[in-house]
């Protein structure tokens, strides 16, 4: 697969594998990184970007095939271990990327990062602390915790609301520990956006509606937002004019 590294036994290559055989092929210390790294957390979209591998030392030739990204030194706080593959942790990878994102891309893949594997903003940064001096530093700190949206029906919803000159609320934010998609700071109030597609089952689309019901959030579907939007307006302005009364922080 590449010098020195073969795949004995395998019937078909597969992503896994290319990427293990990259990050053999770069030698002791070296770990799969920027987008190969991401794509494998699952932090970015799309498909299997080139390998791209990350090795703790300036020297060394390149190889065909892989992208090598060589630093002086690579802090062992930065690698892990994911499907046997040695990996940069999210932090560093986050880092990695940011110079190569635009605003909502990275904000996107912060925001991956949190509900995929509990990154937080305090483990990014202690990897900024560790590697100050790589390019990304200000946009990645501008991205963590920032404002996203993650699909046409959060979008939708956003505009139906600036169609009708109703205020906007910060979008997937953690508010006591839970992912929340819309709130308004301000009344206290919370939104829910509910759909099926975005959801890995029916059971899975259940038992959120079930958690977002006990939350007591005012919820809306697809079919509110783009079908029902007259009387999801006036069911919003409803709730708003509630939360301003109750005073609810």
């Amino acid at each position: 697969m590449h010098d020195g590294v073969y795949a004995v036994g395998h019937v078909a290559p597969s992503v896994h594998g290319d990427y293990m055989a990259a990050v053999l092929a770069c030698g002791r210390g070296a770990v799969l990184s920027h987008g190969a790294a991401a794509h494998l957390l699952k932090i970015l979209p799309g498909s299997a970007p080139p390998p791209e591998v990350t090795v703790p030392t300036v020297a060394g030739r390149r190889r065909t095939g892989i992208v090598i990204h060589r630093v002086h030194a690579l802090p062992v706080q930065d690698t892990s271990i994911l499907d046997r593959i040695p990996i940069a942790t999210v932090p560093r990878v986050l880092l990695d990327v940011s110079p190569r994102l635009d605003a909502a891309e990275l904000g996107r893949a912060c925001h991956e990062a949190w509900v995929r594997h509990g990154t937080s903003p305090r483990e990014i940064e202690a990897c900024i602390a560790r590697n100050p001096a790589k390019k990304g530093v200000a946009r990645l700190r501008r991205a963590v915790g920032s404002d996203v949206t993650l699909s046409v029906l959060e979008d939708g919803f956003l505009q139906l609301l600036r169609d009708h000159g109703l205020p906007a609320p910060r979008t997937n934010i953690d508010r006591d520990g839970d992912r929340v998609d819309c709130h308004w700071p301000a009344i206290g109030l919370t939104v829910e956006l509910l759909s099926y597609r975005y959801h890995g089952s029916r059971a899975a689309f259940e038992r959120d509606v079930a958690r977002r019901r006990r939350s007591q959030h005012v919820a809306f579907t697809y079919g509110d937002v783009f079908e029902r939007s007259r009387q999801t307006i006036a069911e919003l302005g409803a709730a708003m004019g509630s939360s301003e009364r109750s005073g609810r922080p």
